[in-house]
């Protein structure tokens, strides 16, 4: 996850350069398209797929079933919301406001259909992280839809970019997991089998 949002937050960078030559310039578009496929693509694919590694065999598999279908639906909002993008380049254009960046997104629903899929997409991503049984995943998981929340009430505009900019920041946590073993998930999973 930090490489992932280290990559995504280096094609912003290309999205400011791009900015600063030009709207029509290939290292916008190109820029843009690359981060865009992080926010809307990647995540809700990846995000359910490391729970669905990182859930222990024994446990409850209605759990594991949620996580299953919170993996489909990441793969179709994935898709929906960044392919027409990819086909369509003039659904989405970068500009700046307040200091951040507006990727300008025409999704293939508007109103509050769009408004809609802000919660499920944060559902998407959000509850894999809450549901497994790591203390520090799920406090990774709520410090990410926190973020999510006010990235949403203070920079409803440059959401996307905010709150990925927000999420690259947190990931440092994971970084630390790892470092210090907080998951320690093979010491769990000897323990829970040795029962």
């Amino acid at each position: 996850m930090p490489v992932g949002f280290g990559l995504q937050q280096a094609l912003e960078g290309v999205v400011w350069l791009g900015l600063n030559h030009g709207p029509a310039t290939p290292l916008l578009k190109g820029g843009a398209l690359g981060y865009l496929f992080f926010a809307l693509a990647f995540w809700p694919i990846w995000i359910p797929h490391v729970a669905l590694c990182l859930w222990p065999q024994h446990r409850r598999q209605p759990d594991r079933k949620l996580l299953w279908t919170l993996q489909g639906m990441g793969l179709m909002l994935g898709t929906l919301l960044w392919l027409p993008l990819l086909f369509q380049p003039t659904r989405f254009e970068p500009v700046v406001v307040h200091g951040s960046i507006d990727y300008g997104l025409k999704l293939l629903v508007g109103g509050g259909e769009a408004d809609s899929i802000r919660f499920i997409y944060a559902a998407v991503v959000g509850l894999p992280l809450l549901l497994l049984p790591y203390i520090w995943m799920r406090i990774f998981g709520v410090a990410l839809l926190g973020s999510g929340l006010v990235a949403e009430w203070a920079y409803r505009e440059t959401f996307a970019s905010v709150w990925c900019y927000f999420s690259a920041l947190l990931s440092v946590l994971i970084v630390w997991m790892i470092y210090t073993n907080r998951l320690h998930i093979k010491g769990h999973e000897n323990a829970s089998s040795s029962t």
